[in-house]
């Protein structure tokens, strides 16, 4: 191993805690079970000096599972692992086939994309959920039911370094939501739809559906963590209300006892057992069944079950029972983060696609313009015009949201040439909110001199631009 490899793994070592949770979720593609892993940020700590929750968060997808990409990866760590240290709660998966997980890679990744949106799918509630300290909370977090795409974030134009983003609109006060990808993650990152036209699938899903089983569990995964991380904050305040009171032993209470507990507490629940959180995801679809039945056929969230408005015709039909529409669900702002983007031949080889690999300059400007297009629950294309439209979609969420591709000069799977005038093409885009950010004799594999730093530091720079905007 070279000392630019010694560096390497130090780096992505030192950048990653054990997980908070460990699990799998069945992908929207099959119902394949997905290995899935979620770090818990400085601000779900129990401890009462704690920064408060904000419920920023992120997803990072790992390179080509069959060369041995996982989330295990040194460059996810180190992406991973800086975003996690700015206060974002973190999620890693592995696609299928990666690491010994079920299932293999498929030759056209459309499994890939419905893996990638379960994972998102499962975090956008659990974020919502996951809220333990809201007594302690005094700034909350803004929720509404839509999903805010930020049409407007306008920088300044920049070669090599990332910029710091501007938002004029109120909208763009919501918790951030970053996607991200190294190499062939940020492949599959870069064909993803929107995150409004992700997330609709879980609003209403059947009940009998993979997307209501990843939402029950997202939501029983967080209220376990609220019971856990809200009783040991109410330990520590109360070890903290004894320890500044005098105690008539002269005894000392609270000190490194407090760290211990929450650690144990922490790596107990990461073990939790597969059938516990099976009860737990039965429990609260009974309930959800049992609230449809009393009321009473009344549409309270539940499709087909308002009785005032049914015809003839729609009383005759069972109605299927679908999940309720979860209330003032969190306002998510999307951005994204694409770490060694796979451009041109590579990128058809690893899909094995035919259609064209980017949109015309019309339809992605029909698509910065028009609402999201809807996906099918399977992540898969329907006819070419249809996965036309979902291509320029794609394309367009790059410009319309923050994204920042980073990309070293010496790529050995993707030519700098073949890099430069796709990023260059999508940053002249009027308002355009992308960004390229090239990196001096880096290579795809970021191991060599200080890469790997240079590309901690960029990622950190620009979760740093986009999270400002709360502040601002």
């Amino acid at each position: 191993m070279t000392n630019a490899d010694n560096q390497l793994s130090r780096l992505a070592r030192s950048s990653l805690p054990e997980p908070t949770l460990s699990f799998t979720l069945p992908s929207l593609h099959d119902g394949l079970a997905i290995d899935c892993r979620v770090y818990h940020p400085q601000s779900l700590d129990p401890s009462p000096s704690s920064p408060p929750w904000r419920k920023h968060a992120a997803v990072f997808a790992h390179p080509y599972a069959p060369l041995g990409g996982c989330y295990d990866d040194p460059v996810v760590d180190i992406a991973a692992g800086t975003l996690l240290r700015l206060g974002l709660l973190v999620g890693t998966f592995n696609f299928r086939g990666a690491q010994g997980s079920a299932g293999r890679t498929s030759w056209t990744a459309k499994a890939e994309r419905a893996d990638y949106e379960t994972f998102i799918g499962f975090l956008s509630y659990y974020v919502h959920f996951l809220d333990p300290f809201r007594p302690h909370v005094s700034d909350p977090v803004p929720t509404t039911t839509p999903i805010a795409e930020a049409p407007d974030y306008i920088g300044a134009h920049g070669e090599s370094s990332p910029v710091t983003y501007s938002a004029s609109h109120d909208t763009t006060k919501s918790t951030l939501f970053l996607m991200g990808g190294y190499s062939y993650g940020s492949m599959i990152t870069m064909q993803l739809p929107s995150l409004e036209t992700i997330l609709r699938q879980f609003d209403t899903p059947a009940c009998s559906s993979h997307a209501a089983e990843i939402r029950l569990r997202a939501q029983h995964l967080a209220e376990v963590q609220n019971t856990t991380l809200g009783s040991a904050r109410a330990a520590a305040l109360e070890r903290q209300a004894n320890t500044l009171s005098p105690s008539p032993s002269g005894m000392r209470f609270g000190g490194e006892e407090s760290s211990r507990k929450h650690h144990h507490s922490r790596l107990s629940f990461s073990q939790d057992t597969e059938e516990k959180i099976r009860k737990g995801v039965s429990d609260l679809m009974v309930k959800a069944k049992s609230h449809k039945r009393r009321l009473s056929g009344k549409d309270h969230g539940f499709v087909g079950g308002d009785a005032a408005h049914d015809t003839p015709e729609t009383k005759q039909q069972p109605a299927q029972d679908c999940l309720p529409s979860v209330p003032d669900r969190v306002v998510f702002r999307p951005a994204y983060l694409l770490v060694s983007p796979l451009q041109g031949l590579i990128n058809n080889l690893a899909t094995f696609s035919l259609l064209p690999r980017r949109p015309s300059w019309k339809g992605l400007a029909r698509s910065l313009s028009s609402p999201a297009v809807t996906a099918s629950p399977t992540g898969e294309l329907g006819t070419d015009s249809e996965t036309a439209l979902l291509l320029e979609e794609a394309e367009a969420k790059l410009v319309r949201n923050p994204t920042l591709a980073i990309y070293g000069d010496n790529d050995g799977f993707v030519p700098v040439r073949k890099l430069r005038p796709w990023a260059t093409r999508l940053e002249s885009i009027p308002h355009s909110s992308f960004r390229a950010h090239e990196v001096s004799g880096a290579s795809h594999f970021w191991a060599q001199g200080k890469s790997a730093y240079t590309l901690k530091d960029a990622i950190k720079t620009f979760a740093e631009s986009i999270l400002a905007i709360d502040a601002s």
